[in-house]
């Protein structure tokens, strides 16, 4: 009798625990929250687990649009650049930034992208930063996912506690720590409003820069096996025949000054100077015209923006991190095909030829700066 009262309550348990995993599993494919499906059963009006999960969500969504445009790069490139810009000609176009995404990530994940469509237009936003040694993939990166049928990414999204409580917050319309539009940029009305929380745009500049220069000791020399990477991206781009475009990001002119700071400046120059060499050594050895490598950094009428006490700047969030205003001018010069801009203006295309007169331009227009915004200069947090 008492054996068989056993059996039975065993029995049940096993069967409530089942049921509840088979609501979870429910409810997990209604909200959809990782993005494991093309189609959500119960619709929301965004996904707030998509930073938590954001190269699961990218690999899937990749999966489901088959973009023939990519924009890739980190953050910066992901807030600053809409795929809505008619400068792309081909479409679907994606937002395939990755926030704090190594060359590694980027690389895997423009491969992935030529193997999910046939991708024809791409723009690489370069960060000078990821080039330099020390950094690591992000511990949500996966190769297997890249490659293939991933059974631990449906487990994760559909049979998780974590994916359950990110359908409740889906469903519930809760606020995600970034928040994501379905074209893969970050929906600008939440970072907007992420800048008005901290006091307004200077003191999230201040914020910004306070977090750089105490981040510790700054490398000296790029890294070797990020300068393979990028060649790596160069030859995936010539391979699948994609008319890919780069740009160095339009940082503001105070990221310029935490650079000189910490000693970077003129590993900075050099990192110009080498990945230019690189685009027109690929060039070169391929026998093709050179894809397009426009430098949007330096003192600009844009990157000097100044930054107001309050409210919101037009061009910037922080030192780091551009706007869609400035993005989508970024995006005009680049698929423009008027007049070649001046050295040291925003979007020069660099060439070896013309690299001095670029950074003397540039030069120039930095002592100019410091003459100009001595005082606003004198504010900005000093190496710790």
């Amino acid at each position: 009798m008492e054996a068989a009262f056993h059996r039975r309550f065993i029995l049940q348990l096993a069967l409530g625990l089942i049921a509840l995993l088979g609501l979870a599993v429910l409810l997990n494919r209604a909200a959809n929250p990782y993005c494991l499906f093309a189609t959500d059963w119960l619709p929301a009006k965004s996904k707030p687990e998509t930073f938590t999960h954001l190269r699961l969500v990218k690999a899937m969504q990749v999966r489901h649009v088959k973009p023939q445009a990519v924009i890739l790069g980190s953050s910066r490139a992901e807030t600053g650049l809409s795929p809505e810009h008619a400068g792309w000609k081909a479409r679907p176009a994606y937002n395939l930034g990755l926030s704090d995404a190594r060359l590694y990530e980027i690389k895997s994940y423009f491969e992935f992208a030529c193997s999910q469509a046939q991708v024809k237009q791409a723009m690489l936003l370069l960060d000078f930063t990821a080039f330099l040694p020390g950094g690591r993939n992000s511990p949500d990166f996966s190769e297997e996912r890249l490659q293939g049928f991933s059974a631990e990414d449906y487990l994760l999204g559909l049979c998780s506690w974590d994916a359950t409580s990110g359908s409740l917050n889906t469903l519930l319309g809760r606020q995600g720590e970034k928040s994501y539009l379905a074209n893969g940029s970050r929906d600008v009305s939440v970072e907007n409003a992420r800048v008005k929380a901290k006091g307004g745009a200077l003191r999230a500049f201040l914020a910004y820069e306070k977090r750089f220069m105490t981040a510790g000791t700054a490398p000296t020399h790029l890294d070797e096996e990020a300068q393979q990477v990028f060649r790596d991206i160069l030859a995936v781009a010539r391979r699948h025949s994609v008319d890919l475009r780069l740009a160095v990001a339009p940082v503001h002119a105070r990221y310029l000054e935490m650079l000189d700071r910490c000693g970077q400046a003129a590993l900075f120059e050099e990192w110009k100077k080498w990945i230019t060499a690189e685009v027109e050594k690929e060039a070169v050895d391929s026998k093709q015209s050179a894809f397009p490598l426009l430098d949007f950094s330096g003192y600009n009428e844009f990157t000097t923006e100044p930054v107001p006490e309050k409210g919101l700047a037009t061009y910037y969030l922080e030192s780091s991190h551009f706007t869609q205003a400035l993005g989508d001018k970024l995006l005009d010069r680049l698929f423009s095909d008027e007049a070649p801009a001046t050295p040291g203006a925003f979007g020069f295309r660099m060439s070896s030829a013309q690299m001095e007169a670029h950074l003397t331009a540039i030069r120039e227009a930095r002592e100019r700066y410091h003459r100009e915004r001595a005082e606003e200069l004198a504010s900005l947090p000093q190496p710790q």
